[in-house]
């Protein structure tokens, strides 16, 4: 039985030592400056991250030195000292002098751990931090560090100097600190270490196998300390017979505690084997999925999930699996007997392998390097959801984010049919559902997000002239009146085959990919299919990018609303085009616009000031990327971020479309607004902030021309013509964009996305996205580069969802971690960034004013010389032709210094701006460490000084030297 009084004892004597002069605070205050620089490094400044990921990383090497620091005197100065005879003839055992000489050290390292605690008052000024996440990071810390402790603690116990102590705890240490570094990759021996532990901790979650692996650890090397205090009680004979015995005894220990922290991790239900603490309960089943289960018992169904998973994966799927494998362990708990889980652990080329593939479970090539080796593997991650009404296959997991989602939608589906969504998806000039060859589709810029809806959507493709078959007759139409004529029936003669198609059931939702394509006939159908009340999702996009295959050193627009349609002769017309018939309204849909309300300018772009990766430059294929800058404008207006601001609500909360979105990235989208008499609701969903501007198609796009110069031989005038290059892609077909446009920041919200509908029950129903590039592989290719996910496809999925007025799974789908960011630095540096635009712009308008002075110039040399009568016709010619060759070259050159001198500015503009962004990181960082250790020597200042005072008053009068006297 443990004796406290002598624990305790123990621990005031050991605690009050520790902290009975400077040394126990200048380690304090050693630590919290340590930890302040480590979390406020340079790169949490580049994260732009409200957490302490940068601490977490480097925290075990900090205890690698502090922790052996706390402990190196905590047996061996007892040694070395003679107090330890003394110490072990108190009445009490050896394992309430450990007890309470432990619980010691842990005091020390939880007080310097709560003095670090003060750089949290930096990190809630400059950010919004979860407070959960923080909360379990710490606890984990805590954790970590007690079970350094004990080792620190056993290595003091082998030895009576304390240097000895403190590099042999080091070297001990390093063991379950290295560990997970030196066998990266090897599951079973990175658990081990500490890394691994802490990752739970670090997200929100209070993991009870890391908390487990913790405590495993502590009470084994307590257990060891513990045999090495009582040997004293040993003679020379037993020497030789215990110490097998207690070897025997460790053993059994080691493997016990290993068992449970294997079993804590594998073989326990996981909804309660971790706690959540994260502001958006991730962990836990959200009440959709909860009802989704439910509804499987109700209606007494069997719910077969079959779950294929490598058995060994790479680190970065790490994550990944264990949520999945987590989840599926919930589905089978909540779902009871009705639901049934067979978990297959699949090994490379074994049987396991071959059922998966058979399963439709398709496997993942994946090339990392483990331990200096390149390790390629296939990982098979995957389910199958069976029922007696169908089946659903979720071939790969590659997005932790969206498992849950995947798994309810796919049990929902599988018990009830109904539910799955009809997709309809009409081809045009876009190919939104890629191009058909020979029967089939086959890969597009879009594959990536038509492979998503494919799982998620029973798609229907739909040619343009098709679309007429999913309108119902009119009364008129029925009875053969010519006033129900419109251009459907009566365009290119097409009346008799229109007539006599037999309608089709709408799709449950229409994409309409680049309606500017659609030609008479086609947009005529729309226009009626969408007056009709059927659910549409329309994607508009000003500047639709394509490769331009002619010349593939060139990144181009081909088929942009306000381009002409590839025309028939050109090799790709039959790849690049939808209809042979023209545009509609010129490509501007004005037809669709106005029947549904709204307004867009089809040639021209939208850019936005915020840009959260300033460093971000694209990324490009590789036979592009060389010249790619020489026809393409400036990255900061091509890519538009989007997120919530300080300020600024970028996304509807009222709607469940864009309530749970965070960030999206389009490429040179467009702007929508409602017609001021428009009689429909018009709900905004994304929208920029007033940090945004307009760049028309004219200052955006040029095309390449070749000039000639003639001269007029009456007038003397000197004419340039400028042609087309040559191309088998005509230049009506091809253009690129212009290196420098020009651009102005504007007053108004620009909206790029917007819900239009009417108050009746059968009325309008069209989500409007005012670009096509945010889900083509051109955007997933800069996700990847960034390492950032995008809400991109949940955008256009929550879409189809709530226009089929299905969105139970919405909510679902958006369940993920909110990005705490640094919000108010990003508040400081949109104002230098947009000071930095002003003055840009300033420079941009002094360089078009020189530049239209100096063309002035030119054109008055030639008219004075005109009007000259005292010059001869062939007089005028000459000095005609030289005068204006001279003015010519005068201003080119002052054109290429203008350019040039613009160039100069602008480069200082962003050189100055980047000064003053570091600046104010700087003084942030700075101002953080200076003030982590000011409370910790606050305390010691004012511990030692009432030591020293009551020490003073307390001595005797006539013990004191009497200065006076010695004077």
């Amino acid at each position: 039985m443990v004796r406290w009084h002598v624990v305790f004892a123990v621990f005031g004597r050991n605690v009050k030592q520790y902290f009975s002069g400077p040394l126990g605070y200048l380690f304090i205050v050693v630590f919290v400056t340590v930890c302040s620089v480590m979390t406020f490094s340079p790169q949490f400044f580049a994260d732009n991250l409200a957490n302490l990921d940068q601490l977490t990383a480097a925290l075990p090497m900090l205890l690698l030195f502090f922790v052996p620091a706390i402990t190196m005197s905590a047996w061996a100065d007892e040694k070395r000292q003679g107090t330890d005879s003394i110490l072990f003839t108190l009445p009490a055992s050896d394992f309430d002098i450990l007890l309470g000489k432990y619980l010691s050290v842990v005091a020390v390292y939880t007080i310097a751990l709560f003095f670090s605690l003060i750089q949290l008052f930096k990190l809630a000024q400059i950010g919004n931090p979860d407070w959960g996440v923080i909360a379990t990071t710490y606890l984990g810390y805590w954790l970590a560090g007690l079970s350094l402790l004990s080792v620190g603690m056993f290595a003091s116990s082998l030895t009576q100097s304390a240097t000895i102590a403190f590099v042999v705890g080091a070297l001990l240490c390093s063991i379950p600190v290295l560990i997970g570094n030196y066998f990266r990759g090897v599951i079973g021996l990175e658990r081990l270490g500490f890394e691994w532990n802490l990752r739970d901790f670090t997200i929100g979650l209070i993991p009870l196998s890391s908390v487990a692996y913790f405590l495993a650890l502590t009470c084994l090397m307590l257990y060891l300390n513990l045999i090495v205090i009582s040997r004293r009680h040993w003679s020379r004979g037993q020497q030789l017979t215990k110490a097998p015995h207690f070897v025997i005894r460790i053993v059994c220990m080691a493997i016990a505690l290993v068992s449970v922290g294997y079993l804590s991790n594998t073989a326990l239900s996981t909804n309660w084997s971790r706690i959540d603490l994260t502001a958006e309960k991730l962990y836990a089943l959200d009440p959709v999925t909860v009802a989704t289960l439910q509804q499987v018992r109700d209606k007494d169904r069997e719910v077969l999930i079959q779950a294929f998973v490598s058995n060994e994966v790479p680190r970065n799927y790490v994550n990944t699996k264990k949520h999945f494998v987590s989840l599926l362990r919930q589905f089978a708990e909540y779902g009871g007997s009705n639901v049934r889980l067979r978990l297959v652990e699949v090994e490379p080329n074994s049987d396991a392998a071959a059922e998966a593939r058979v399963a439709g479970i398709e496997p993942r090539f994946d090339r990392s390097e483990v331990a200096g080796r390149v390790i390629e593997q296939d990982i098979y991650l995957g389910a199958k959801v069976s029922t007696s009404e169908g089946e659903v296959t979720m071939p790969f997991i590659g997005n932790e984010a969206a498992i849950e989602y995947e798994l309810s939608r796919a049990v929902a589906y599988t018990i009830d049919k109904s539910q799955q969504i009809s997709l309809g998806i009409v081809d045009t000039d876009t190919f939104f559902a890629g191009p058909l060859f020979d029967g089939r589709r086959v890969p597009w810029a879009y594959n990536a997000t038509f492979n998503e809806l494919k799982k998620q959507f029973r798609i229907v493709h739909i040619q343009q002239d098709e679309l007429s078959n999913f309108i119902p007759k009119t009364e008129s139409e029925e009875t053969g009146d010519g006033a129900g004529e419109s251009v459907l029936e009566t365009a290119n003669g097409l009346d008799e085959n229109l007539s006599n198609e037999p309608k089709r059931t709408p799709p449950d939702v229409l994409i309409v990919a680049d309606p500017s394509s659609l030609d008479e006939v086609a947009m005529e159908a729309l226009v009626k299919y969408v007056k009709a009340g059927n659910p549409t999702l329309v994607l508009v996009d000003p500047l639709p990018f394509r490769w331009t295959y002619q010349h593939p050193t060139q990144i181009g627009v081909i088929n942009a609303p306000r381009q002409n349609r590839i025309s028939g002769r050109s090799p790709y017309s039959e790849v690049l085009t939808s209809s042979n018939l023209p545009k509609a309204d010129g490509g501007r849909a004005t037809r669709l616009l106005d029947a549904i309300g709204i307004q867009w300018d089809y040639d021209s772009a939208v850019w936005h000031l915020d840009n959260p990766f300033p460093n971000f430059r694209g990324i490009w294929p590789d036979y592009v990327e060389t010249q790619l800058r020489s026809f393409y404008g400036p990255y900061d207006k091509a890519f538009v971020f989007v997120r919530d601001r300080s300020g600024h609500q970028a996304f509807d909360p009222a709607s469940p479309i864009s309530r749970g979105l965070q960030q999206l990235m389009f490429v040179y989208p467009g702007s929508i607004g409602r017609i001021a008499d428009s009689p429909f609701q018009f709900q905004p969903l994304v929208t920029l902030s007033t940090d945004s501007g307009i760049t028309p198609w004219d200052q955006l796009t040029m095309t390449p021309k070749q000039s000639t110069r003639s001269i007029n031989p009456r007038t003397g005038e000197i004419r340039v013509d400028e042609q087309a290059a040559s191309s088998q892609i005509t230049m009506e077909d091809l253009v690129v964009l212009e290196p420098n446009p020009q651009v102005r920041l504007d007053p108004n919200e620009h909206v790029l996305a917007a819900h239009i509908s009417s108050s009746a029950d059968q009325g309008l129903n069209v989500v409007v996205i005012a670009d096509l590039d945010f889900v083509s592989e051109v955007a997933y290719e800069q996700a990847e580069g960034l390492q950032v996910q995008f809400d991109n496809l949940a955008l256009l999925t929550n879409a189809i969802e709530v226009l089929a007025d299905n969105s139970d799974f919405v909510n679902l789908r958006n369940r993920r971690v909110r990005p705490r960011s640094l919000v108010k630095l990003e508040e400081v540096f949109d104002q230098f960034r947009r000071e930095r635009t002003e003055q840009q712009q300033e420079a941009e308008k002094q360089m078009q004013e020189e530049m239209a002075a100096a063309q002035t110039k030119l054109d008055e040399a030639t008219k004075d010389i005109q009007a000259d009568e005292s010059l001869s016709f062939i007089q005028k010619l000459q000095r005609s032709s030289q005068e204006a060759t001279d003015a010519q070259r005068r201003f080119d050159m002052r054109k290429r210094k203008l350019e040039k001198d613009l160039e100069i500015t602008i480069k200082q503009l962003q050189t100055e701006e980047q000064k003053r962004i570091s600046k104010v990181e700087s003084w942030t960082r700075y101002s953080a460490i200076l003030t982590a250790p000011i409370p910790a020597l606050i305390l010691g200042f004012f511990v030692l000084g009432w030591r020293y005072y009551n020490e003073q008053r307390h001595i005797s009068p006539q013990r004191k030297i009497d200065t006076t006297l010695s004077s």
